[in-house]
């Protein structure tokens, strides 16, 4: 259970210093040396046993509907403020036609933190692929002076047909970083990047 832990703490890009909290739920969370490896974990947090684990899913699933739908009286608390994406994020790709084309990961007003994924597909004939992140405000198209950061992916094995895929996942902090990791489907081969919040 705590290898499982360990493993989305890396997934996500987080480590136990980025984790301030810890609500626990399921009717395992109730065993005391589960609770207590949990502590000795994240041994700088506090951990949340208030509410009964078998109903924390259910309420957790209750705010989120409320916040999505604007509805604030579904809020268990109306003062309840949730950090958010300022801008638009976008990845370039290039379309059927071979144009330029701007696909939207993380739309301005994303509740953070926040995880996505997206899978760049390139010829496998080229031995680099380049993953280029933009960013936009409101209706304005991304522009070439809006990109901030890119990705790139080296030395990878030609292949003489077909295409090869990228597997991009980005994750954006409540602080605003963004942590991105690039990694060829077929090799495994890995590039990863963290953006900080400009001070």
């Amino acid at each position: 259970c705590i290898e499982a832990i360990r493993e989305l703490l890396e997934q996500s890009g987080f480590t136990a210093d980025d984790i301030n909290k810890v609500v626990l739920c399921g009717g395992s969370s109730r065993i005391p040396r589960l609770q207590q490896l949990i502590k000795d974990l994240f041994p700088n947090v506090e951990l949340l046993n208030s509410v009964p684990p078998d109903e924390v899913i259910p309420i957790g699933a209750a705010i989120e509907a409320g916040i999505l739908t604007g509805k604030e009286n579904l809020l268990v608390e109306e003062s309840l403020k949730i950090e958010c994406s300022a801008k638009d994020i976008l990845v370039k790709g290039v379309d059927e036609s071979g144009a330029k084309s701007f696909t939207v990961l993380f739309p301005s007003g994303t509740p953070l933190p926040a995880r996505r994924q997206h899978t760049l597909q390139a010829p496998g004939s080229i031995s680099s692929v380049c993953l280029e992140l933009y960013e936009s405000e409101g209706k304005n198209s991304a522009k070439e002076e809006d990109k901030f950061a890119q990705v790139v992916l080296q030395d990878l094995d030609k292949k003489e047909n077909g295409l090869r895929d990228i597997l991009a996942v980005l994750t954006m902090k409540r602080d605003g970083s963004l942590h991105v990791t690039c990694t060829d489907q077929e090799t495994g081969k890995c590039e990863a990047i963290t953006i900080e919040v400009a001070s």
